[in-house]
């Protein structure tokens, strides 16, 4: 008989190893749903507000900044899984993976459901609280402490034509 001289450490090692072997799919598994839930939370928030400028990057923060916001409640974290889930279940591809237009087409769907309702008021405030946004958007941050709007391009009214006074028309 071969005797193999295994020391209590790595007897211990080895079980250590094997737990984990066990335990990584089902690790990888809720890792790949997070995952999936954050892209399409970005892909949905950068259908509902689309900005060239802005990069996936910066959807999937704001997306991922949403979905802390609501794990602590449980209801909201059910309704907005089962909102995915419809997004998700068109069986051509997750709904991140879809053409822009057909996109649109499936947020038309759910545009009425409160899981979108929270997304849309919530991720509007996400974005547009952005100083860096502001400026992609034309934005020049708030007037109040400069006197107001009255004196800071209130009458900036370029784009209409001008009528035969030499005022705006």
């Amino acid at each position: 008989m071969i005797e193999v001289g295994l020391t209590r450490r790595a007897t211990m090692r080895c079980l250590a190893l094997s737990g984990a072997l066990v335990l990584a799919p089902g690790a990888r598994a809720a890792v790949a749903v997070a995952d999936r839930r954050a892209a399409t939370t970005a892909a949905l928030l950068r259908t509902t507000y689309p900005h060239r400028a802005l990069t996936d990057a910066f959807y999937r923060g704001v997306a991922d900044r949403y979905l802390q916001e609501i794990a602590a409640n449980a209801e909201a974290v059910k309704a907005h899984d089962l909102g995915l889930a419809a997004l998700d279940g068109s069986y051509i591809a997750p709904f991140a993976e879809l053409p822009a237009v057909i996109q649109r087409s499936l947020v038309e769907k759910v545009d009425q459901l409160p899981f979108f309702k929270a997304l849309q008021w919530r991720g509007a405030e996400m974005i547009y609280r952005d100083p860096a946004v502001w400026k992609l958007v034309g934005y020049e941050g708030s007037s109040i402490e400069y006197g107001g709007y009255l004196e800071r391009g209130f009458d900036d009214i370029d784009w209409l034509p001008k009528t035969a006074a030499g005022g705006q028309g």
